[in-house]
């Protein structure tokens, strides 16, 4: 794939993602591998044999989806033939989560996925966050 295709691809993937997590955790199942392992601040890893699991954060009913997200500053590296990696910054916002909140929560994390082509399609299977504070 030319890596201007492949650029346009990852990147629409990966908003595609985010796309789906402003309506549900759940909507990001299609998205990922069997083996995709998921590491977010304050020390998360997950993956689908952890406790817990990442079906078990997708299907929580405390999971809140984004408000907004804005990505920036954006780089996709070609991997091989059946591999890609996007880098980007990402200032996102969420609702208030609980009953004392009042005002959205702002997010800045500098973010990296991996994209494997696997069964005809490119699927996700590594995503990390990184903080930008």
């Amino acid at each position: 794939m030319a890596a201007r295709n492949l650029h346009a691809t990852i990147l629409g993937l990966e908003e595609e993602t985010w796309r789906a997590l402003q309506k549900a955790g759940a909507d990001l199942l299609p998205y990922i591998t069997r083996d995709c392992i998921m590491q977010f601040p304050m020390g998360l890893k997950v993956t689908s044999t952890s406790d817990p699991s990442i079906e078990d954060i997708l299907y929580s009913s405390a999971f809140v989806p984004w408000k907004t997200f804005r990505m920036s500053k954006v780089d996709v590296q070609h991997l091989g033939p059946e591999g890609a990696i996007i880098s980007y910054f990402v200032h996102a916002s969420r609702p208030p989560a609980g009953p004392n909140d009042v005002e959205d929560i702002d997010f800045e994390a500098l973010c990296s996925s991996a994209w494997r082509f696997e069964a005809g399609k490119w699927m996700m299977c590594f995503h990390q966050q990184t903080l930008a504070t």
